[in-house]
């Protein structure tokens, strides 16, 4: 398992999107329903970037074309976007957010 630091994020209170980054890698971060929620921050139709499109109850909308994501499942619920969202397991560590990108 591979667990990378996202950093300190504020505590969930309200549904937010941010964008982190992990080395090299970008990340896409929702505070969901007291939780946190880590995904690819790019739609699989366009690679649009997901944290400029906002939360539908657990559903992430995309802003380019309008495509929604389940965020507990990944799977895309409404089109364009036919392939599921990448969703990677998180936990906090010492008041850090971590996610298993591995």
């Amino acid at each position: 398992m591979v667990w990378a630091d996202l950093g300190e994020l504020p505590g969930p209170g309200g549904d937010e999107l941010w964008e982190v980054h992990a080395g090299s890698r970008h990340v896409g971060v929702a505070a969901l329903g007291g939780g946190w929620v880590a995904f690819d921050p790019w739609c699989t139709h366009a690679e649009c970037p997901l944290t400029d499109g906002w939360l539908e109850g657990t559903g992430l909308r995309c802003a380019c074309h309008g495509a929604l994501f389940d965020l507990e499942t990944g799977v895309a619920l409404q089109g364009p976007a036919e392939r599921p969202l990448r969703l990677y397991p998180t936990r906090v560590v010492d008041g850090r957010l971590e996610a298993e990108l591995g």
